[in-house]
């Protein structure tokens, strides 16, 4: 049998086997409510031998905490393996595991593990190798594929490829589709027959160095999204255990007492606690003067703010922008903000704490923030903690004006303003999404960083697409950007920017991991925008089902998007190297709001001077003389580029050292010319 066929059957099921997903319960095991996999898919071993990892699940409640003395019962439903324990209970942390030891039939291996008394069960993947191994193209006959063909999922351990009468291009995408952000799939990938390319480029459209306008390269900043990461995850750590204690005081309660109940007036000065790090301690007591209103938000001003900040005619207009453009935008898309403090309307506190921030000299800015200890009571429930030096208001804080740079680097009107309104967006919906999981959704904890940032870069697309009058789905390229470069540089800018971090190292990148890093957000925006985009015809309420959610992270995506979630991630990676290239027609690789093999081209770098002329997508040169040799971490995808001349076959293999490559690596064909 031909090595590309020997598991086609069991790579059927890998897909959903690869997600780690459960059922809902039917019945309850000390309130179980989900089974997740811990560690342990997508091993490979020799026939015979045992996996070097045990299977690891966690079975948690509804709200997200372990549960032990549930039976755990793992069984092989497809391949061959054996399995000791077949139960196990839980143990303290929720968590049970066994041992297997691998058939003596090579291939892919599945195993269940399902909670007794529930529904709930997920699926490992794991396959059985030998040392015996042929090329792809030994006793096959070459796959003939047409240009813009795109075959994915290829099964087994190589491809046979036909150069046809004139040669052709070829681009192999590996992605690897393991759920564990942390895991890392190592394989070489060899060729017999292929000549090297060296570029993610089918053929240039134009010669960008003297053709159009170009406009210039987004600056990105990675200090405000290290800040950022710090409160996400002191959220996590030190607030989320908080929000059983925020809902009960919020049933409970008569009133708070921080901020005013009930509306604010015109200069009333109000005392708010502007610490930027300690969420429940050490107050940062500052006095704010409300300098303007409006119909959704109050405009206070630190009494202590450097001179010649903004006027409170500015304040003003700031609160009309707000009205008008931010508040509009993320209220649609992601669901009105709670109102703990019963004024209907949120703070926008311009304060020097916020320039305090940033360091002399650094490389970014912190521009604003939004903290979820704002939306804590200051007083517990019965044994439930509060947060003592909570405002108790839904607010965010935001930089100021300080011309001769008292507090930090100088900083002038125009320079703040360049930054806080897509600022402002991007956090509003850290604060929608906080509000509604403790006060609305009755969610057990807040949104996994990786995608609550994804979704607040989304914010930022919105405000983008609100302020030039554009919408989803128009295949933006660059001569629709340069009507408006300015508007693309403040709202969307960041976002290209960030993409083209994760286009430099995609297999280092993993879409979902809990890093944070740019290349993570530049990645996972341009996820959430293709899924939408092949959701429907319009983005409708897919904002709003992720926000409005009590789960988490990828078991969010799966409930929005569907079980095959992961496919569709493994679509999307392939869609980066697809979209716009000639001859691809299949919907699923291709991406309906933005040409980015347009836009790139014409970016200006501030250093140069020049235009960056290319798509900048990282690919890996393969020739018979120089194996790829790669590690893509979960969630990460390598992109291989080769040629096969004209009349012949090429042989494209992959191995992991002399056995195969995860069941969870998705390799993908594409042919470009």
């Amino acid at each position: 049998m031909p090595r590309n066929a020997r598991w086609f059957a069991a790579a059927l099921a890998i897909f959903a086997a690869a997600c780690g997903g459960s059922t809902e319960p039917k019945g309850s095991a000390g309130g179980a409510s989900q089974i997740q996999i811990v560690s342990g898919n997508g091993q490979v071993q020799l026939v015979g031998q045992p996996l070097v990892a045990p299977l690891v699940v966690k079975v948690v409640n509804s709200s997200g905490t372990a549960v032990p003395g549930a039976t755990v019962t793992f069984s092989v439903t497809s391949g061959a393996a054996t399995i000791s324990p077949s139960t196990a209970t839980t143990d303290a942390s929720g968590q049970a595991k066994t041992q297997v030891t691998l058939g003596t039939a090579p291939g892919n291996v599945q195993i269940s593990a399902s909670v007794s008394g529930t529904s709930l069960v997920v699926s490992f993947v794991v396959t059985a190798g030998t040392n015996v191994s042929a090329r792809a193209c030994t006793g096959t006959t070459p796959v003939a594929m047409i240009v813009g063909q795109v075959n994915a999922g290829v099964p087994g351990s190589g491809v046979c490829l036909s150069g046809g009468t004139g040669g052709a291009d070829f681009a192999l995408i590996a992605f690897h589709a393991n759920p564990d952000s942390a895991a890392i799939a190592t394989m070489n990938v060899t060729s017999q027959n292929a000549v090297a390319l060296s570029t993610p480029d089918v053929a240039p459209a134009f010669n960008v160095l003297t053709t159009g306008r170009s406009f210039a390269r987004p600056q990105l900043n990675p200090l405000q999204v290290a800040f950022d990461m710090k409160l996400r995850r002191r959220a996590q750590r030190e607030l989320a255990p908080k929000i059983a204690a925020a809902r009960m005081w919020m049933q409970n309660r008569a009133h708070f007492n921080v901020v005013p109940t009930g509306a604010l007036s015109l200069n009333q000065v109000i005392t708010l606690n502007a610490n930027g790090d300690d969420p429940c301690s050490n107050p940062l007591n500052i006095r704010g003067r409300v300098a303007a209103i409006g119909q959704t938000a109050y405009i206070v001003a630190d009494t202590a703010n450097p001179s010649g900040g903004f006027t409170d005619a500015e304040y003003q207009s700031f609160a009309t922008t707000f009205d008008t453009l931010v508040n509009p935008v993320d209220v649609q898309a992601f669901g009105a903000p709670s109102d703990i403090d019963k004024n209907g309307k949120i703070i926008i506190l311009f304060t020097k704490e916020v320039n305090k921030i940033t360091p002399r000299g650094s490389n970014g800015i912190v521009a604003g923030f939004f903290y979820e200890r704002d939306l804590f009571p200051t007083v517990g429930n019965g044994d439930l903690d509060g947060c003592p030096s909570s405002n108790v208001s839904e607010m965010y804080y935001a930089l100021v004006p300080d011309p001769t740079g008292i507090f930090s680097d100088k900083r002038s009107k125009a320079d703040v303003l360049d930054f806080t309104t897509s600022t402002l967006a991007h956090e509003y919906q850290h604060l929608i999404n906080a509000g509604r999981r403790i006060y609305v959704n009755n969610a057990p904890t807040f949104e996994d960083t990786w995608l609550n940032e994804g979704l607040s870069h989304i914010a930022e697309e919105l405000l983008y697409f609100k302020a030039v009058k554009l919408a989803p789905r128009q295949n933006i390229d660059v001569n629709t950007v340069l009507l408006n470069p300015d508007a693309f540089s403040e709202y969307q800018g960041g976002n290209i920017g960030r993409f083209e971090e994760f286009l430099s190292r995609p297999s280092s990148t993993s879409v979902y991991a809990g890093d944070d890093e740019l290349q993570t957000r530049g990645a996972t925006w341009e996820l959430l925008r293709y899924l939408a985009d092949h959701k429907g015809s319009s983005d409708g309420d897919t904002w709003f089902q992720l926000v409005n959610s009590p789960s988490h992270g990828q078991d969010n995506l799966r409930r929005v998007f569907g079980a095959d979630y992961m496919t569709r991630i493994r679509n999307w990676a392939v869609s980066v190297f697809t979209d716009d290239v000639n001859g691809v027609a299949d919907n699923n690789f291709l991406q309906p709001s933005w040409n980015m093999r347009s836009i790139f081209p014409r970016l200006i770098s501030e250093s140069t001077g020049r235009a960056l002329g290319k798509y900048p997508l990282a690919v890996v040169p393969l020739s018979d003389a120089t194996p790829a040799t790669l590690s893509v971490v979960a969630g990460g995808e390598a992109y291989i580029r080769f040629s096969v001349p004209a009349g012949t076959s090429g042989s494209i293999d992959w191995s992991s050292g002399s056995l195969p490559v995860s069941p969870l690596v998705q390799f993908t064909v594409v042919r470009t010319r």
